[in-house]
C-alpha cells in the first residue's frame, strides 16, 4: 500500500539531506583544511574545526607560485573549448538532424560508438600526433583536441529533433539558408541543451589532469589541476597549500553550475524523446 504524502514527503526531505551532508562533507574538510597551518595539520592534536582562521597558505599559494598564470590557462583553455564544441557540436547536430543524406545513422552510430573508448586508450597516439605537429608546450595541443565532443553532438542533436521541422519550413519561405534558419531560429529555442553542454565541458577541461600533463613541461603553461599537484609529492606534501588552492580552483565551478543549473537540468531532460 502507497504510503500517504505527508509521510512520503519528509522521508523524501530526510533522504535528500542525507546524501547532502554525505558529498558535502568533503569539500566541507578541504574549505577548513585550507584555514589551518601546516603545523596545526601535522600535529598531533588534529581537530575538524581549527583553534583560528589562517590565510597564509592562500597568501604563500599566489604569492610564492604562479597560480595566477595557471588560473588564467585554465580559464582560457576552457573557454576556448566551450566556444569550440558550441560552434562544432552544433554544426554537426544540425547536419545530422535535419539535413538528409545516405549515411546519415551510420555516421550518428559511428559518433556515439567512440562514446565507448576510454580516453585513456587514445593518449598515446594523440600525444605522438601533437609532437609530430610541434605542439607540444602550446595552447594548442590543450585546446584543439578538443573542440568538438561526441557528447555535445548527441545532446544537440537529440534536443534539435525535438523542434518542429515547420520552423525549418517557415524559414525557407521567408528566403533564409540553413545557416540563417540555424541561427535565427534553432538556436534561439535551444538555449537549455546549449547551456547544458557548455556546463559539461567547461567542468570537465577545467578539472582535465591527465592530458594538461602529457603536454606541458613549461611551468607557465600548466593548468590548474596539473599546477596544484606540485604541492603534493613524496616527502613533504604541502596540504595546507592544497587544499587552498584547491579552494581557489573549485570557485569558478561551483559558480557556474549555480548560475546554470536550471538550464543545465532541462537541457538534460529536454532530448529524452524517441524520434
Amino acid at each position: 500500500m502507497a504510503k500517504p504524502a505527508r509521510v512520503r514527503r519528509p522521508l523524501s526531505t530526510l533522504w535528500l539531506v542525507a546524501v547532502s551532508v554525505f558529498a558535502g562533507l568533503p569539500v566541507l574538510w578541504m574549505a577548513l583544511t585550507s584555514f589551518q597551518s601546516m603545523d596545526d595539520l601535522v600535529g598531533t592534536g588534529r581537530h575538524l574545526l581549527p583553534g583560528h582562521l589562517s590565510f597564509d597558505a592562500y597568501g604563500e599559494v599566489v604569492r610564492a607560485y604562479p597560480f595566477l598564470q595557471w588560473f588564467l590557462n585554465s580559464v582560457l583553455v576552457s573557454g576556448a573549448v566551450v566556444a569550440g564544441n558550441l560552434v562544432f557540436d552544433t554544426l554537426a547536430a544540425y547536419g545530422l538532424s535535419r539535413v538528409r543524406f545516405r549515411g546519415r545513422q551510420a555516421v550518428f552510430t559511428l559518433i556515439l560508438a567512440t562514446l565507448m573508448i576510454p580516453t585513456q586508450v587514445i593518449l598515446v597516439p594523440l600525444y605522438l600526433f601533437m609532437r609530430d605537429l610541434g605542439w607540444i608546450d602550446t595552447y594548442w595541443a590543450l585546446i584543439v583536441p578538443f573542440l568538438a565532443s561526441p557528447t555535445g553532438i548527441f545532446l544537440l542533436r537529440q534536443h534539435l529533433v525535438t523542434l518542429p521541422v515547420q520552423l525549418d519550413e517557415a524559414a525557407a519561405i521567408d528566403g533564409a539558408g540553413r545557416l540563417r534558419t540555424l541561427v535565427s531560429v534553432l538556436l534561439p529555442n535551444s538555449w537549455s541543451a546549449l547551456g547544458t553542454v557548455a556546463v559539461l565541458k567547461f567542468m570537465w577541461t577545467w578539472g582535465e589532469f591527465a592530458w594538461p600533463s602529457l603536454v606541458t613541461n613549461d611551468e607557465l603553461l600548466r593548468t590548474l589541476p596539473v599546477g596544484l599537484a606540485r604541492f603534493q609529492n613524496q616527502f613533504a606534501p604541502r596540504w595546507d597549500l592544497l587544499m587552498a588552492g584547491s579552494v581557489l580552483a573549485a570557485i569558478p565551478v561551483v559558480l557556474c553550475f549555480v548560475l546554470l543549473q536550471r538550464t543545465f537540468v532541462r537541457g538534460m531532460t529536454g532530448g529524452a524523446v524517441k524520434e
